[in-house]
């Protein structure tokens, strides 16, 4: 049994992780002896779970195995063909490509992209984001509990991606604190230099957020202000999509 509960603690390392990871890494970041995770995450590349490109190389989550859970979770909520209409319209309304994500673990998975072809550089083989820099991402991170927050922030390095990427934890919760009061997320540059993004959250029956959709756009086209413009269009769509999914409130 014990081994069973290290397996999964370094899955759980890789799932929360959307970097590659040495076996030191991961026993950093597990607590578990590097001979063990040697032997374990050996286990996972075989399971196709894990991948290492390169012998002797790092490891990362198996991009295949992520959209095999990611179809068993549209499979279940039938989230995707709900919002798909209201995707698309979106797009239309402010002439931008829009994304909608799940939360995955400690990463912000992509469930649908409509209009992609509207963005400057997007890497399509990129399914999950981190949440500390995406805006998609600190939607999910504005709702969790306290408890879901520290373990997140403990678990998770806040490393720079760009230069206005916030790496300061206590930078981070004054963000969220502001996203739950507004309803809203910003992105200024923060995930990629030459994109900024704007999201909102996604509701059920039960007021949980279940996805988050996100307009996202070139910094030279989507500035600032434009930001500012079509931060009520997407909540607007965004409330659309959570009454679709038996949400009853007016407002996010």
């Amino acid at each position: 049994m014990d081994s069973i509960n290290k397996a999964f603690e370094i899955f759980e390392v890789f799932l929360n992780n959307d970097d590659e990871l040495s076996i030191n890494n991961i026993a950093k970041l597990s607590g578990i002896n590097s001979g063990t995770v040697h032997r374990i995450t050996s286990i996972l590349v075989k399971r196709g779970y894990v991948t290492q490109p390169k012998r002797r190389g790092k490891y990362f989550l198996s991009t295949a195995k992520l959209l095999d859970f990611a179809k068993i979770v549209q499979q279940k909520l039938k989230i995707k063909s709900i919002a798909y209409p209201y995707l698309r319209e979106l797009s239309q309304n402010v002439d931008e490509a829009v994304v909608l994500a799940n939360l995955l673990g400690h990463v912000a998975f992509i469930v649908a992209m409509v209009n992609l072809d509207h963005m400057i550089s997007f890497k399509p083989e990129s399914s999950t984001l981190s949440l500390y820099s995406t805006a998609l991402g600190k939607i999910f991170l504005a709702n969790m509990s306290e408890k879901e927050l520290q373990d997140y922030t403990n678990s998770v390095l806040l490393k720079p991606r760009t230069p206005n990427t916030v790496v300061k934890v206590e930078d981070l919760r004054k963000q969220l604190k502001q996203i739950r009061r507004d309803g809203i997320a910003f992105e200024d540059e923060e995930h990629e230099l030459g994109i900024r993004t704007v999201s909102a959250p996604v509701r059920d029956w039960e007021d949980n957020i279940i996805a988050a959709i996100s307009v996202v756009g070139p910094s030279v086209r989507m500035t600032k202000q434009r930001m500012q413009e079509i931060a009520p269009i997407i909540k607007n769509y965004a409330l659309k999509i959570s009454h679709a999914m038996g949400y009853t409130k007016n407002s996010l």
